[in-house]
């Protein structure tokens, strides 16, 4: 009794502006994918019938009117995906735009599609729905997401194909790539130490991202597998300007650090330059590693040792992923985890 009465209390709330198909599936206790094959009667789906009437049910109380716009999209394409940027990511120390939209611009042409790119103020939503709303696009790319990105709900809400460099929560479509950030930086930690490194610092960025949380906790959990400390002094979350006068401090100390581990190649090349302010040898008095693989790994002096992220790899499977749901809708599939690997440059 209670149950119907929340599940009520919830209808009444959805009411008061039009329902998604995210609201259907909170009613009914299912996922969006549900939902869709459901209302889509997608044969082969597998749903069983109790879940079917449920999901009936719900979309008949909330008063839920399909979105036909993703549909008629598959009908009348526009060989185009969308690929949101944001505007942190037009920073010129964001070498991860450049790298990952290169490929993602050759899978599309190979697949005989365009990559529209564009960029958007705070509401990147609104974005999307201007192009949704304009049939402008058959499916969007994303990345650079939250695990409950805002981008990944309202499209699943409405129902159009997207694929995501990132996870999403588990309540949205599982249709992303992403790679284990806390293994590539445990990696990054065992070649240090079979370096001979015990003294090793970490490097990470003042600003949201639960990539950088995840490479913080794979550095932390590698070294304390290796029976090594780290002094709080030495794990430093730092602005692109903040970095020079950090690693000056922890250079100046009484016990030094022989090597740095940063969360992304802009943070190292900032360490790189810290170092030799400090009158030190960069991959000889301190090793300095990165993380991403972009090109800012040839434009250090010595070149970069660093993780690499599967830029070629990831935009294949997005792509792919992202045609599959716009030929086949929902397939329900799992998210996938890419491996990276390391570069060695002369830096470490």
């Amino acid at each position: 009794m209670q149950s119907h009465e929340r599940a009520g209390r919830q209808g009444a709330r959805v009411r008061r502006r039009r329902p998604t198909m995210a609201d259907v599936a909170r009613l009914a206790g299912v996922s969006p994918t549900t939902v869709s094959f459901v209302i889509n009667e997608r044969p082969g789906s597998g749903i069983p019938e109790e879940t079917r009437l449920r999901v009936l049910a719900a979309v008949e109380d909330l008063g839920y009117q399909p979105n036909r716009q993703a549909r008629n999209l598959r009908l009348q394409r526009t060989r185009q995906l969308g690929y949101h940027v944001s505007g942190k990511q037009l920073d010129v120390y964001q070498v991860f735009t450049v790298s990952f939209v290169q490929p993602l611009l050759r899978e599309a042409d190979r697949h005989g599609y365009q990559l529209l790119v564009f960029t958007s103020g705070d509401d990147a939503t609104g974005r999307l729905r201007e192009l949704v709303a304009a049939h402008g696009v058959d499916g969007f790319v994303i990345n650079d997401s939250s695990i409950d990105d805002p981008r990944a709900r309202y499209l699943a809400g409405v129902g159009m194909p997207f694929a995501s460099f990132g996870r999403t929560e588990a309540d949205l479509p599982q249709s992303w790539v992403d790679v284990d950030n806390a293994v590539g930086v445990a990696s990054m930690v065992d070649y240090l130490v079979e370096k001979g490194h015990g003294d090793i610092a970490y490097i990470g960025a003042r600003q949201p991202g639960y990539w950088f949380h995840e490479r913080l906790e794979g550095f932390r959990t590698r070294m304390r597998h290796h029976g090594l400390s780290v002094p709080a002094s030495w794990v430093v979350h730092e602005t692109t300007e903040g970095v020079e006068a950090a690693v000056g401090r922890l250079l100046r100390g009484r016990r030094r650090p022989t090597a740095v581990v940063t969360a992304a190649d802009w943070l190292a090349v900032e360490v790189i330059r810290a170092v030799r302010l400090a009158g030190l040898r960069v991959g000889q008095d301190v090793a300095v590693t990165g993380f991403d693989g972009g090109p800012l790994q040839w434009l250090t002096d010595p070149p970069l040792t660093t993780v690499r992220l599967p830029f070629e790899r990831a935009a294949a499977a997005l792509v792919e992923r992202c045609l599959r749901e716009i030929d086949e809708g929902p397939t329900g599939e799992p998210g996938v985890y890419l491996p990276t690997d390391i570069i060695v440059g002369g830096s470490a």
